[in-house]
C-alpha cells in the first residue's frame, strides 16, 4: 500500500512538476538570449535570491516541516473542522509576518546586497537593489503560496499544487515577451526591469489557483489570530529549530553569492543557470518525492505503523536511484548538448555555454544525494525531530565554507559546484548514521546490492555515450538537435533493458506504476 501511494503521490507531483520545469527552460531560454552571462544577469540573480532565500523559510522548508506532521495530528485526533481552523489561524499570523518582512526587505535592500555581493561593481549593485526592491513583496506572494500548497498536499492533492508555480514562469515569459514587442529599441536595464514586475505578476496568479480547491475542502478565507492555540504552540516550538537549521543552511548560498562575486563576471549568472537545468530533474523526481512523503511519514508515524514507513522509505530510495544515477550519466555527457540547444542565441555565446556546462556538470554530481536527502529529512521531520537535521546543517556548513574555498582557488565557478555536490554526500552520510540513531524502529535492509547495480548500469551508460561524443560532433543547431534525440532515446533503452538484465530490485514495478501514471495525466 505505501508503494501504490508514494507512487500516486510523487506521480501526480512529478507530472504537475515537469509542466512547470517546462514553462521554466522557457523562461531560462528567453533570459539567457536576452541578458546571457552578462552583469544584468548577475544583478537580477542577486536581487531574485534576496526574496527567495527568506521565502524557504515560510515556504517549502522549515514551516511546511513544521506545519505537516501538527496539521495531520490534528485530523487524526480532533477531526476536520479543528484541522482547518488550525490552518486559518497559521495563513493568518502568516500574513502578517509575511508582510512585515516584505516591507522590511525593501528598505533595507541596499544594505543586504551589500553584505551578499560586495563584490559587485557599482552599476551592478544599484541594479540589484531596483530589482530586489521591486520582487520583496514576491516574498509575501510566495510564502503564503507556498503554505496553501502544504495545506493542499497534507490532503492528498498535489497536481494543481505543484502546477502553480507555471504562472510564475508565464508571468516573466508574457510581461518580457510583450515589453520587447512594445518598446524593442529599449535597453537591457529597462527589460529586466520589466522581466522584475512579471515576477510579481506570475506570484499574484500562482497564489490565486490554489484557492478553488482549498474551498472545496472547507476553508472560507478570514483574518483569525488566536496565539493562545495549544497546537500552534506545538508548532512553533518545533519550527524554531527548523528555521535555525534553514538559516544555516542557507549560509551555504550566501558563501556562494559572496565568492561569486568576485570571480569574473558572468559567473553569478553561469552558477545559476547550470544549478536551474540540474534542478529540471530534481524537481521533477527529487523535490517531488521529497514533497509527496512528508504527509505520507507523518501519517504512518502518528499511526506508529513502523513496518509501513521503512518499506515506503527504502522503495522511495531505490526510486529514486533508478531514476536520479542515469541521469547524472546522461547529463555528464550531454549536458554541453543540451545547453547549446536551449540557450544558445542572442547574448549566451561560448564562453557563456563552456561557464554554464562546467557549472551543471558538477552539480550533477550531487543529484542522487540531494534526492536522498530530500526523503530522509521529511521521516525526522513526520517524527517531530527538527533538531537532528538543524545540528547536521550546521557541521555540513562548515564543510561547505572550507571546500568552497579550497575548491574555487582551483576551479574558479566549478569549484563552487562542486563543493556544493560534496557537502550534499557528507550530509547523506550523517543523516543515515543519526537516523539509525533516532528511529532505531525504522530499518532499511538490503539496499546495496540493488545500488550496486544500479550505479554498474549507470557506469555503462555513460561509457557509451562518451565514445559516441567522441566521434558524432554536431555544428549546428539541428545536428546537436537530432543527436541528442536519438541519444537520449537510446539511453532509455539501455536503462530499461540493463535493469531487466541485471534483475534490478523494484524496477519493474516503477517502470510499470510510476510511467503508467504519467501517461494517464
Amino acid at each position: 500500500m505505501s508503494n501504490k501511494k508514494f507512487l500516486k503521490y510523487a506521480g501526480s507531483m512529478s507530472v504537475a512538476v515537469l509542466i512547470s520545469r517546462f514553462f521554466g527552460l522557457g523562461r531560462d531560454i528567453m533570459m539567457t538570449s536576452f541578458f546571457g552571462t552578462t552583469y544584468i544577469a548577475d544583478a537580477f540573480q542577486a536581487g531574485f535570491q534576496l526574496p527567495n532565500l527568506l521565502r524557504k523559510m515560510f515556504g517549502e522548508g522549515a514551516l511546511s516541516a513544521a506545519f505537516i506532521p501538527v496539521y495531520k495530528e490534528i485530523e487524526v485526533t480532533k477531526g476536520r473542522k479543528k484541522q482547518i481552523e488550525f490552518g486559518i489561524n497559521l495563513l493568518s499570523i502568516l500574513s502578517v509576518i509575511l508582510f512585515l518582512l516584505s516591507l522590511l526587505g525593501i528598505l533595507m535592500a541596499p544594505i543586504l546586497l551589500k553584505i551578499l555581493t560586495p563584490g559587485f561593481d557599482i552599476q551592478t549593485h544599484n541594479l540589484a537593489v531596483k530589482i530586489a526592491r521591486i520582487l520583496f513583496p514576491y516574498l509575501f506572494l510566495i510564502g503564503f503560496s507556498s503554505t496553501l500548497i502544504s495545506i493542499l498536499n497534507s490532503h492528498g492533492s498535489f497536481f494543481v499544487p505543484g502546477l502553480s508555480s507555471s504562472f510564475l514562469n508565464i508571468g516573466m515569459i508574457g510581461i518580457l515577451s510583450g515589453y520587447n514587442v512594445f518598446n524593442p529599441n529599449s535597453s537591457l536595464e529597462q527589460k529586466i526591469i520589466a522581466t522584475s514586475i512579471g515576477v510579481l505578476i506570475g506570484g499574484i496568479f500562482q497564489t490565486l489557483i490554489n484557492f478553488p480547491q482549498l474551498r472545496q475542502i472547507g476553508y472560507n478565507f478570514r483574518l483569525n489570530i488566536s496565539l493562545k492555540d495549544p497546537a500552534m504552540k506545538v508548532m512553533w516550538t518545533r519550527f524554531l529549530p527548523g528555521v535555525i537549521g534553514l538559516a544555516v543552511r542557507q549560509i551555504n548560498l550566501y558563501i556562494d553569492l559572496i565568492l561569486a562575486s568576485f570571480l569574473v563576471s558572468g559567473s553569478l549568472a553561469a552558477l545559476q543557470y547550470g544549478n536551474r537545468l540540474m534542478q529540471f530533474p530534481m524537481g521533477i523526481f527529487g523535490v517531488a518525492a521529497g514533497t509527496a512523503v512528508l504527509p505520507l511519514f507523518s501519517k504512518y508515524t502518528a499511526e506508529k505503523n513502523w513496518d509501513e514507513l521503512s518499506k515506503s522509505l527504502r522503495f522511495s530510495i531505490l526510486s529514486l536511484s533508478f531514476v536520479m544515477l542515469p541521469m547524472t550519466a546522461i547529463i555528464a555527457s550531454l549536458g554541453k548538448d543540451f545547453i547549446k540547444i536551449l540557450f544558445m542565441r542572442g547574448n549566451f555565446d561560448v564562453f557563456a555555454l563552456n561557464m554554464t556546462y562546467k557549472a551543471l556538470l558538477f552539480y550533477s554530481l550531487g543529484l542522487i544525494f540531494y534526492s536522498i536527502n530530500r526523503i530522509i529529512i521529511p521521516v525526522f521531520y513526520a517524527n517531530k525531530d527538527t533538531k537532528t537535521p538543524v545540528k547536521i546543517s550546521a557541521y555540513i556548513v562548515l564543510i561547505n565554507i572550507f571546500l568552497n574555498i579550497t575548491l574555487m582557488k582551483l576551479m574558479q565557478h566549478s569549484g563552487l559546484a562542486l563543493a556544493t555536490s560534496i557537502s550534499a554526500f557528507i550530509q547523506m552520510v550523517f543523516l543515515i548514521v543519526f537516523l539509525k540513531k533516532k528511529v532505531p524502529k525504522i530499518q532499511i535492509i538490503n539496499l546495496k546490492t540493488s545500488l550496486l547495480k544500479i550505479s554498474f548500469l549507470s557506469t555503462l551508460l555513460w561509457i557509451f555515450l562518451q565514445s559516441i561524443n567522441h566521434y558524432w560532433i554536431t555544428e549546428n543547431f539541428f545536428d546537436t538537435l537530432l543527436k541528442s534525440g536519438v541519444l537520449l532515446s537510446l539511453s532509455v533503452v539501455i536503462i530499461f533493458n540493463g535493469a531487466t538484465l541485471f534483475n534490478i530490485e523494484n524496477s519493474k514495478t516503477i517502470k510499470d506504476k510510476f510511467w503508467k501514471k504519467l501517461r494517464k495525466k
